[in-house]
C-alpha cells in the first residue's frame, strides 16, 4: 500500500525534475548572428564569404548570382563538408520564405557563423545576374 502511493507521487516529480533539467542544460544558440541584408548590402559584401543558392536546380541554371553554388532545398546538409567553417555564408532563396530562414538557423547550430540572408530574396535581386 505505501509503494502504491508513494509511485502515484514520487514518479511525477521525478519526470518533471528530469525535465527541468533537461531543458536548463540544452545548448543555446546565438541567432543574432543571423543577419538580413538588403540587396545593396548583400552585393557589397557576398564576395568575402560563400554565396549559397537555395533555389531549384531549375531555377539555379535559368538564372543566379554570379559566384553562387547550388544547394537546392534541403541538400545542403548532406553536403555541409563543401563549406568552410571559417567564412561567413550568404543565403538566398526566391523570396527569403521560411525555408532560409530555417537553413540559416541550422547552420548557426552547426557552428557556422556568421550567415547573411538576403533580404526578399532572388526577386529582390536588381543586379546583373548569370544566366546560362
Amino acid at each position: 500500500m505505501f509503494l502504491a502511493t508513494f509511485w502515484d507521487w514520487a514518479l511525477p516529480i521525478s519526470v518533471g525534475l528530469l525535465a527541468g533539467i533537461l531543458i536548463a542544460t540544452r545548448k543555446q544558440y546565438d541567432y543574432s548572428k543571423i543577419v538580413t541584408l538588403a540587396p545593396e548590402e548583400f552585393r557589397q559584401n557576398m564576395r568575402r564569404g560563400q554565396l549559397v543558392d537555395l533555389r531549384s536546380e531549375a531555377a539555379f541554371t535559368a538564372k543566379r548570382i554570379n559566384g553562387a553554388r547550388s544547394f537546392p532545398k534541403r541538400t545542403l546538409f548532406g553536403q555541409l563538408n563543401k563549406l568552410r567553417h571559417d567564412m561567413p555564408v550568404f543565403l538566398y532563396d526566391d523570396i527569403q520564405g521560411a525555408l532560409v530562414k530555417a537553413v540559416a538557423r541550422k547552420l548557426i547550430q552547426k557552428k557556422f557563423q556568421p550567415v547573411y540572408v538576403l533580404q526578399g530574396g532572388f526577386s529582390a535581386w536588381t543586379f546583373a545576374v548569370k544566366e546560362d
